[in-house]
């Protein structure tokens, strides 16, 4: 094997900064009291900053083809997913600070984890091995597993973790028994090589191909949250602490499905008919299913894992196309799905007293009169999430169902505008309770916290600008997309 060059450890650096960052973190908690929330927050926001730098330093500087024996890469593709990983994990660390020092937990610990969490999630999104990828996801995924269980007193925080770390640890044996078959049947591990050693192996060993991708798209679409492989999400979602909830609906979803396009359009061209039906399938029982699942639930924090599961369906429909639109299309939805998920987290935490408060529908009942500000701006993320004019979630479906129906999967476009309509009853039961429900001295009140209204109105402010000026990201996203195949 050829001696790696020193330069292209240097093309790792955001990763390694981000990674010793979180140590300090750790170090730092663990020595008398600890750092304060706000203290974690701002050193935590600085290090993503600097990390986001030098991210923008490697990706002018590195070339187009893998690096370090073809384990990863610094395409456009990657950086794209990069800079979304990394903004929302500040937000998500923004989120944190009051509810951490409500809570009464060591914030240092919290935020390490974050961290070290978002540094798997920048592995996964250069990832370009399948030996490398996978490493990455189970250093995001164990950081997780503790982070949904950081709420060590309560059961269902426990509860949470549990289940999360149960089961994704069956989804990772899975998926990593499907990367053994495909290295046997390929003798690779690399996406590229693979790609070119699928024909022989579909020839000589049909059997072992087909088991080996399908039990890797099985993994994948667990990450995801996608119908059948969800079970976990909606009481993961309920009892982590709710700005976990927010990062794994945002951060762990982004960096899952940066890696199965990746993997799909890179190293499964072969079988792309397979999987675009296998995903056809699963895109629109996930829509159905996460949709009508949303439709019975009063818990708001359950309502929006359903939902999730619901958007899962829809991203899938853009990966499926096998299409530069479709490509965009999953890149455009992404940020825009990021910004409008940690916007309605961040007014759940809002209105949150004690860990846990805030989840009911009828908690939001004359929210309108009581914080009209706030009102408003959950009003504009409902109305993205059903994908209303004028937001980003508007434009965002548009362009997926455009590319479904472009590429012929017409019955799977349709199935996503009837779920779509079937997801204005609930996300309107929260705007009827807030203008025209009447509150009690049981409501919470929301109250007084500067960083939270900041990240809820930027969230808010930039859906409604992807709405009205959909263009820049738009070319931002056809700047990065994969070569097809």
């Amino acid at each position: 094997m050829d001696q790696i060059p020193f330069q292209e450890f240097l093309f790792m650096l955001p990763e390694g900064f981000l990674l010793v960052a979180g140590m300090i973190l750790l170090l730092t908690s663990s020595a008398g009291r600890g750092v304060s929330s706000r203290t974690a927050t701002l050193f935590s926001l600085m290090a993503l900053a600097a990390t986001a730098v030098m991210v923008h330093w490697v990706a002018g500087e590195a070339p187009d083809e893998p690096i370090l024996a073809g384990m990863f890469v610094l395409d456009g593709y990657a950086v794209y997913w990069k800079y979304l990983l990394l903004l929302a994990t500040a937000l998500t660390a923004v989120l944190s600070t009051r509810f951490l020092e409500e809570a009464g937990y060591r914030a240092g610990e919290f935020f390490s984890l974050l961290l070290t969490a978002t540094t798997g999630m920048l592995l996964m999104a250069g990832g370009h091995n399948l030996l490398s990828i996978w490493i990455s996801l189970e250093l995001m995924a164990l950081s997780s597993y503790i982070l949904a269980g950081y709420f060590k007193q309560e059961t269902r925080s426990n509860e949470a973790a549990l289940k999360y770390f149960i089961l994704g640890a069956l989804s990772s044996g899975i998926m990593l028994y499907g990367i053994s078959l495909l290295y046997g049947a390929t003798g690779s591990l690399g996406l590229t090589e693979i790609a070119a050693g699928m024909p022989a192996a579909a020839a000589t060993a049909p059997t072992l191909a087909a088991i080996g991708w399908l039990m890797l798209a099985i993994g994948l679409f667990f990450k995801v949250s996608a119908v059948p492989f969800h079970i976990w999400t909606p009481d993961v979602y309920v009892g982590a602490p709710t700005p976990v909830t927010a990062f794994l609906a945002v951060g762990s979803k982004a960096a899952s499905f940066a890696i199965l396009v990746r993997i799909f359009y890179e190293a499964l061209p072969h079988f792309a008919l397979e999987w675009q039906v296998v995903t056809a399938a699963v895109a629109a029982v996930t829509m159905i299913w996460g949709n009508v699942a949303a439709l019975t639930q009063n818990n708001v924090k359950r309502m929006l894992a359903y939902s999730s599961i619901g958007h899962a369906g829809y991203i899938l429909m853009g990966v499926l196309a096998m299409s530069e639109d479709g490509l965009w299309a999953v890149l455009f939805y992404m940020v825009a799905y990021a910004l409008i998920t940690l916007g309605v987290f961040g007014t759940v935490i809002l209105l949150e007293r004690k860990e846990y408060a805030g989840e009911t529908y009828e908690d939001y009942a004359g929210l309108a009169r009581r914080a009209p500000y706030l009102a408003a701006m959950m009003l504009i993320f409902m109305l993205a999430l059903t994908g209303l004019p004028p937001t980003g979630g508007f434009f965002g479906k548009v362009y997926l169902f455009a590319a479904a129906l472009e590429a012929g999967w017409t019955w799977v476009a349709v199935v996503g505008v009837l779920t779509s309509a079937l997801s204005l009853y609930y996300y309107l039961g929260i705007v009827v309770q807030m203008y025209f429900k009447e509150s009690d001295d049981s409501t919470p009140s929301p109250r007084p916290a500067g960083g939270l209204v900041a990240v809820i109105s930027l969230c808010a402010i930039v859906t409604v600008l992807l709405g009205i000026f959909p263009d820049s990201l738009v070319e931002f996203a056809r700047a990065s997309l994969l070569p097809l195949p």
